[in-house]
């Protein structure tokens, strides 16, 4: 039952994911270029040396021709709640009296109530909508029971499923959803 909606709801997941490790994405890379798997991973060494140092200078990097974006973010707040608890704990604690009446725990909260210690820097990714296009056009949803996810495992992973058909047996196991049949989600997989 999502608590949200207070209705049931069928999602599906990701099952059977598989990992490219560093070495093979380096070697990926290097297939077809003029360049090595070694230059491929100092590059990358590089990248992840110096990105960060650049983001924390407050510029965003755009990473490729197609417009994948790296930039800094700041997220947090506060609360009015935590900020009559904050003046509350430092009225409590002041010891002279005419300081601690000028303190007005109900006070409406401002922009600058919001402290440093409130905040989390981090760092943004903006993907290229080009991307979400050719990965949409590449993938392949698939239906995938208990029985095909154990036949798929065996086989090397190499189970064709075209997603058709009926998911007669409920959702168990690796299934990606009940009911409904998921389609197919392009033709170049």
């Amino acid at each position: 039952m999502n608590q949200l909606l207070n209705e049931e709801i069928v999602v599906p997941r990701l099952v059977n994911t598989q990992t490219v490790d560093f070495s093979d994405w380096c070697s990926r890379m290097a297939n077809g270029s003029t360049v090595t798997a070694a230059d491929v991973a100092a590059v990358m060494q590089q990248i992840e040396d110096k990105l960060p140092e650049i983001l924390s200078l407050n510029a965003k990097v755009i990473c490729s021709p197609s417009g994948l974006v790296f930039r800094p973010k700041v997220s947090g707040c506060i609360k009015q709640s935590e900020l009559k608890a904050k003046l509350e704990a430092r009225k409590a604690a002041e010891t002279d009296p005419e300081k601690a009446a000028a303190i007005d725990v109900n006070r409406p909260l401002t922009t600058s109530d919001l402290a440093i210690s409130d905040c989390t820097a981090s760092i943004e990714v903006d993907l290229p909508k080009i991307w979400s296009v050719t990965f949409d056009q590449r993938a392949n949803l698939k239906r995938v029971t208990k029985a095909l996810t154990d036949a798929t495992e065996s086989n090397g992973g190499n189970q064709n499923n075209s997603g058709g058909g009926s998911n007669e047996g409920g959702n168990t196991g690796g299934n990606t959803g009940g009911g409904e049949q998921i389609p197919g989600g392009g033709g170049n997989g």
